[in-house]
C-alpha cells in the first residue's frame, strides 16, 4: 500500500520572519508523524519578491523583460532552502527540488505562464527517497528552457497543481485558521467561520485569501481543497458545496510546569516563547537555580522543588529529567491531579509501562512520549497507528551510538568517537546508558509495549555493548547496532544486535546521528521512516509536537 502524500502551500503571509520557517517545518514534521509523506511548496519570504523586482525596474529594460523570471525565482529558492535547513536542524528528512528537476512545465507569457505539465513519477521516487520534497511554488520552466512565473497566486496554484497530478489532498496553509464570513482581524466581535465553502462563495467572501487564478483551477478540476493556518488543526474545505455559518472557535492558552531544563529543556523554553497564544510556562524545576538565573531565567520561573510544580496548577507537566526517579513518581502524581503529561524520558516512561498508561486513561488526560524513542524519527507514533498488524520492527534506536559506529566505520578510535559525540551534544558525560545497550533497550520495551502490546524487561533483550568497540578489520559495509522485535509463530521475541550491513540496505544508508525504522505487516507491507535520532532540536520537536497535539484537543 503506497504511503499518502499531502501537499502543503506555505504562503508569505505565514513566512515573514525566520523562525516563521520553525513553525512551517513544525507543521510539516505534524504531518510527518501522522504517517504522511509531504510535498511542501513555500513562497518567497514576506516582501522578498517585491524587493527583488524593485530591483528589477533599477537595472532592466523597460516593458516586457525576459530574465526577470530568473531574477524573481530566487526568493522562492532561498525560501524553499530555508525551510529545508529548519526541517534538517530538527531531524525531519528534507529534500529540495526545482521545477526543473520535477518537469513542472508552463506556456505563455514569462510572468503569467499557465502550468501544462509534472514529472509525477520523479516526485513520487524522490518521496519514496526523502520522504519529505521541498519545491519552490511560482516558478515553472517554459518554453525555449526558459524559468517562467505563473502570476498572482502562483504559489497556491502551484501546490494545487502539484495535488492534482499526483492525486492527493492540497492543504493552503495562511495567517488564518479558515475561511470566516469577515476578515477576522477587523476590530468587533468574531465573525462566524465556514467548515465549508463552495469555490463560488469562496471567491465572493474571502477572495484576497487565494487568488483567482487558483481558485479557478481548482474548480475547473472539481479539486477540493483546504485552508488553514500552521499549528492549528482547524480547517475549512473548499469545494463544490457550502455548509452552515458556526461560531469562531476559542483557544485555550495552556499553563506548563517542566522538570529538567538541560539541552532539551531549554529547546523547549525557547519554542514556547515563541507561542505565546497557546502556552505559558509557570515554573520550572531544576537542581541549581543560579545556574539558571546567570543564563538569564527568571528567578520567579525556577524552583527546585516538585511541589511548587503542582501549585502552579500547571495544565501539562513536561518531563524533561533523566532517570528513572523521582521523575516516575512525580508523573504519576501529576496524572492523579488529572495533568497531561509530556515525557522524554525513556527509562522512568518504560519503568511505568502499562500501569502508566492505564492510570492516564482512567482520569481522562493524555500521557505523551514521542520524544523518549527515536528522536526527530516518529516510530512510537507508527507503533500506536498500527498496532496489531505490525509483524517485525528493525530500527536504530540510539542516535549516540549510530553516530559513534559511523565514526569508528571510518577508523577512528572508540575514545575519539567517544570525545566527539560528547563535544556535538549527542552522549552525555557519562555515556554509559548509550553504549552498553541500556538507552535503546528502555525503547525497545516502548515499541514492544505500543507497537505490540507486550510488556517485558530490560533483562529480556539480548544486547550488545560497544563499550570499547575498536574493530580488527574494515567492515565490508557498514557497522550498525540494530534493535530488533518481532512477534512470530515461537512468540515475541526482542535483541538488540551489532551488524556488519551492506550499503544497500536501507538502516544502513542512515548516516552520523540519523535514525532509520522498517516496518513489516501482516499483510506483507513494509513502511519505512527515517530522522534524527539524537540532538537538541531533534528531541525539542518531539515534544513540541505532543505539546501541540494536546493543544488542539483544548480548542
Amino acid at each position: 500500500m503506497p504511503v499518502p502524500v499531502i501537499v502543503l502551500n506555505f504562503g508569505h503571509s505565514v513566512l515573514r520572519t525566520l523562525e516563521d520557517y520553525t513553525n512551517a517545518a513544525s507543521e510539516i514534521y505534524r504531518h510527518y508523524r501522522q504517517g504522511q509523506n509531504v510535498v511542501a511548496v513555500t513562497s518567497a519570504q514576506g516582501d522578498q519578491s517585491d524587493v527583488l523586482l524593485a530591483e528589477a525596474r533599477r537595472i532592466g529594460p523597460e516593458g516586457q523583460a525576459k530574465n526577470l523570471p530568473e531574477l524573481i525565482q530566487l526568493g522562492e529558492r532561498r525560501s524553499a532552502a530555508l525551510l529545508a535547513l529548519a526541517l534538517e536542524r530538527i531531524g525531519a528528512p528534507a529534500f529540495v527540488r526545482q521545477a526543473r528537476d520535477l518537469g513542472l512545465t508552463a506556456k505563455g507569457s514569462s510572468t503569467e505562464a499557465e502550468l501544462t505539465g509534472l514529472d509525477a513519477d520523479q516526485l513520487h521516487q524522490d518521496l519514496k527517497d526523502h520522504d519529505i520534497v521541498v519545491m519552490p511554488g511560482y516558478v515553472a520552466i517554459g518554453d525555449k528552457d526558459r524559468t517562467v512565473l505563473l502570476g498572482q497566486g502562483g504559489s497556491d496554484l502551484t501546490a494545487l497543481f502539484v495535488a492534482d497530478q499526483i492525486d492527493s489532498p492540497a492543504l493552503l496553509l495562511k495567517d488564518v485558521d479558515g475561511v470566516y464570513a469577515r476578515d477576522p482581524k477587523q476590530s468587533g466581535d468574531s465573525p462566524e467561520r465556514y467548515s465549508d465553502i463552495s469555490w463560488d462563495d469562496m471567491a465572493k467572501v474571502a477572495g484576497p485569501l487565494v487568488e483567482p487564478k487558483a481558485l479557478g483551477f481548482a474548480k475547473k478540476h472539481e479539486q477540493s481543497f483546504r485552508i488553514g493556518r500552521p499549528g492549528i488543526p482547524l480547517y475549512t474545505t473548499i469545494g463544490s458545496k457550502t455548509g452552515p455559518l458556526s461560531a469562531a472557535p476559542k483557544f485555550k492558552k495552556l499553563r506548563v510546569a517542566m522538570m529538567g531544563c538541560g539541552v532539551v529543556g531549554g529547546g523547549v523554553f525557547r519554542r514556547m516563547k515563541a507561542s505565546p497564544d497557546k502556552f505559558e510556562m509557570v515554573k520550572i524545576m531544576v537542581r541549581d537555580i543560579e545556574k539558571y538565573i546567570d543564563q538569564g531565567y527568571s528567578p520567579d520561573l525556577l524552583t527546585t522543588e516538585f511541589d511548587d510544580l503542582a501549585a502552579a496548577k500547571p495544565d501539562i507537566f513536561i518531563d524533561v529529567s533523566g532517570g528513572i526517579e523521582p521523575a516516575l513518581s512525580n508523573t504519576r502524581a501529576m496524572i492523579e491531579a488529572g495533568v497531561h503529561v509530556v515525557s522524554a524520558n525513556k527509562q522512568a516512561i518504560a519503568k511505568g509501562g502499562r500501569e502508566l498508561i492505564n492510570l492516564a486513561e482512567s482520569k481522562g488526560v493524555e500521557l505523551l512520549f514521542s520524544a523518549s524513542a527515536g528522536g526527530g524519527m516518529p516510530v512510537l507514533e507508527m507503533c500506536k497507528r498500527e498496532k496489531g498488524r505490525i509483524t517485525r520492527v528493525q530500527a536504530l534506536l540510539n542516535g549516540t551510538t549510530n553516530f559513534m559506529l559511523g565514526e569508528i566505520s571510518k577508523g577512528r578510535s572508540y575514545e575519539d568517537a567517544l570525545a566527539d559525540a560528547q563535544e556535538k551534544g549527542f552522549a552525555e558525560a557519562d555515556p554509559s546508558n548509550d553504549v552498553n545497550g541500556a538507552d535503546a533497550g528502555a525503547k525497545i520495551l516502548l515499541v514492544a509495549l505500543l507497537g505490540f502490546d507486550e510488556e517485558i524487561t530490560i533483562d529480556d533483550i539480548h544486547r550488545d555493548s560497544i563499550e570499547n568497540f575498536n574493530p580488527t578489520e574494515p567492515p565490508k559495509g557498514s557497522i550498525k547496532r540494530i534493535a530488533t522485535v518481532w512477534k512470530d509463530s515461537n512468540g515475541f521475541s526482542s535483541r538488540l544486535d551489532l551488524k556488519d550491513l551492506s550499503l544497500n540496505n536501507f538502516l544502513a544508508k542512515a548516516e552520523g546521528e540519523e535514525a532509520h525504522a522498517v516496518f513489516d505487516f501482516d499483510d506483507g507491507d513494509q513502511y519505512r521512516i527515517r530522522g534524527k535520532g539524537a540532538g537538541r532540536w531533534p528531541t525539542t520537536e518531539s515534544v513540541m509536537a505532543d505539546l501541540f497535539d494536546i493543544s488542539a484537543l483544548n480548542l
